[in-house]
């Protein structure tokens, strides 16, 4: 439940400096109340009677006998031992065999800290780890051989500004105004986004790509060029894959309205198709996001017409079987797995 307004005051309390605890000592030596010292330093009450208390030491008089005086060298003594000893033991040395891991895992496998510590707590690989936030100290420390170049995501983001979309294009077909609710909440499994990755221009060469709302899954298909003939023969090797299955996988299909998807009902029959709103990338979320993750090993002006098969499959496999967070530290290709068993029980 949210609130428009707090009542919960932040807490203003600082340290005590050794100046402060000088001005307490001689204030006390003086006979002022605690209560004219507080208000006079600006202090709270419980922080005077908790210094008093760590500054108090007993004393022997002339007599032999015994008295308890507050001392300011003792407070601040006792105040930076406390400290010393609060400061939390490093994991560096004990976590080791983490920390190795980490690193390997960055540089030959781009992964994020957050997924590498994600899937390894979740899995059970070490005795001893560290926290995300602690992976990221270590690499601002200079503690691992990773840097800060090597980390993809490290970048800072715009805010995403929505866009109204404008009354004078083109909608190629039923809009995604008209798709079932449960398909946004990502409760239904075979709903999927389709784009299109282009690479150097003046080349036909194109990856048809297509993602699974639910299980993050992605397929990535050479196709000759940005044509509607072209994605058709594109999702008929998705057919193909699939089999007798392939209604059942593809249920939703939900697209831009490039010229490119015109005919795209006519090339899947089996599925009822969607076209998002002009100028709305956002409601391909996940087809904008995954297309980024391609763009690490395909970059915008790259020449696809060499690419082969085999190239385009090792980035697939690598997208559905990076961890994500938002699926539980699991992979694509295990919550896609998953599902197609559910299909056939």
């Amino acid at each position: 439940m949210s609130h428009t307004h707090s009542t919960t005051k932040r807490r203003t309390f600082k340290h005590l400096n050794a100046y402060q605890r000088g001005q307490i000592e001689a204030m006390l030596r003086l006979g002022i109340p605690k209560v004219k010292i507080v208000k006079d330093l600006g202090i709270a009450r419980s922080t005077l009677y908790a210094e008093i208390k760590r500054g108090t030491a007993r004393q022997m008089r002339s007599d032999l006998t015994y008295y308890d005086r507050y001392f300011a060298e003792t407070g601040q003594i006792v105040y930076e031992r406390h400290r010393k000893n609060a400061v939390k033991s490093s994991k560096f040395n004990v976590a080791r065999d983490f920390i190795r891991y980490v690193e390997d895992r960055i540089l030959k496998n781009k992964h994020s800290p957050d997924v590498i510590c994600g899937y390894a707590r979740r899995t059970h690989l070490f005795d001893v780890q560290v926290c995300t936030k602690t992976i990221y100290n270590y690499i601002a420390m200079g503690l691992l051989k990773v840097k800060n170049i090597d980390l993809r995501q490290k970048v800072r983001r715009r805010k995403h500004k929505e866009k109204k979309s404008c009354d004078y294009t083109r909608t190629l077909g039923e809009s995604i105004d008209q798709r079932d609710p449960l398909v946004d909440e990502r409760a239904t499994f075979g709903n999927w986004e389709l784009d299109t990755i282009v690479g150097k221009k003046g080349t036909d060469t194109v990856l048809l790509a297509a993602d699974e709302r639910k299980a993050r899954k992605k397929h990535l298909v050479k196709i000759r060029a940005k044509t509607a003939e072209a994605i058709a023969e594109g999702m008929e090797k998705l057919r193909v894959l699939y089999g007798t299955q392939f209604s059942q996988v593809f249920r939703t299909v939900t697209c831009d309205n490039g010229r490119e998807f015109a005919r795209l009902q006519e090339a899947v029959p089996e599925a009822k198709v969607y076209y998002a709103h002009p100028y709305a990338p956002w409601e391909r979320g996940t087809n904008e996001k995954q297309n980024a993750l391609v763009r690490y090993f395909i970059p915008k002006g790259m020449d696809m017409t060499n690419l082969t098969e085999e190239d385009v499959q090792r980035v697939e496999d690598w997208i559905n079987t990076l961890p994500r967070k938002i699926l539980g530290y699991e992979t694509p290709q295990e919550c896609f797995d998953a599902a197609l068993k559910d299909l056939s029980t």
